[in-house]
């Protein structure tokens, strides 16, 4: 039997919140195994027969179950926020193939950039065409980290691996969040929907998720909108 770290209980944690908290109304969750140290292994060495070694901190801070992910909404008196996550962990996320990029709407870069992407986080439920994935290069043990949007593009973000998972924790995947981490004009009319997003979560998630500190993002949100 495969015991779990705390890094697993804070994902357990996490849909719990969710799931019995009054605000929040949830629409699709789910839950899968429990990967044992033999799955574990079997995944690093395929992930390193491919020419890609991770640093062992990333290994520890992706979560082990099979999947896990969640789709879910505030609910009156709150104002709407929304959000989804959907995980894979890390170790078998390298080992996907990348996304599609073979779209004339993609950019020569894009394309380059997309070809070493791998997801680690998505939308599947609310089929909002976001994901944020790996950038999977040679001798790179702590990748890049990169949020793409069908409407948006694909912009890096200012966090790695370990900072992505522990913020979603927080942010409990509110549609734009990464955005807090990229170089998005959120001040731009494009991007004023994704500001007011950000806006309405900090207002509303400090009060439903009093445990969670928030003071961070709040900084993060001003700046960037200063």
């Amino acid at each position: 039997m495969t015991d779990m770290r705390a890094q697993d209980e804070a994902w357990i944690k996490v849909l719990a919140e969710l799931r019995t908290t009054s605000g929040v109304d949830v629409s699709n969750e789910v839950l899968g195994h429990l990967e044992s140290e033999a799955e574990l292994e079997s995944l690093a060495a395929g992930g390193g027969a491919m020419g890609v070694s991770l640093d062992p901190e990333l290994v520890e801070c992706s979560p082990r179950f099979s999947e896990i992910g969640c789709q879910w909404g505030t609910v009156t008196p709150h104002t709407l926020v929304s959000g989804e996550f959907f995980l894979t962990p890390v170790l078998q996320a390298v080992r996907e193939e990348a996304p599609d990029f073979s779209s004339s709407l993609h950019t020569e870069t894009e394309r380059a950039v997309g070809s070493q992407l791998r997801i680690i986080d998505e939308a599947p439920y609310t089929g909002s065409g976001s994901y944020a994935a790996l950038r999977v290069q040679p001798r790179v043990a702590d990748p890049e980290i990169w949020f793409a949007h069908h409407l948006q593009g694909l912009w890096r973000m200012d966090l790695n691996y370990c900072e992505y998972m522990r913020t979603l924790t927080v942010t409990k995947g509110c549609f734009d969040w990464q955005h807090l981490f990229t170089d998005a004009p959120l001040k731009s009319a494009e991007f004023s929907k994704s500001a007011q997003r950000l806006r309405n979560m900090l207002d509303v998630l400090p009060r439903i998720f009093p445990d969670h500190d928030y003071a961070p993002l709040h900084a993060r949100l001003a700046e960037r909108l200063r």
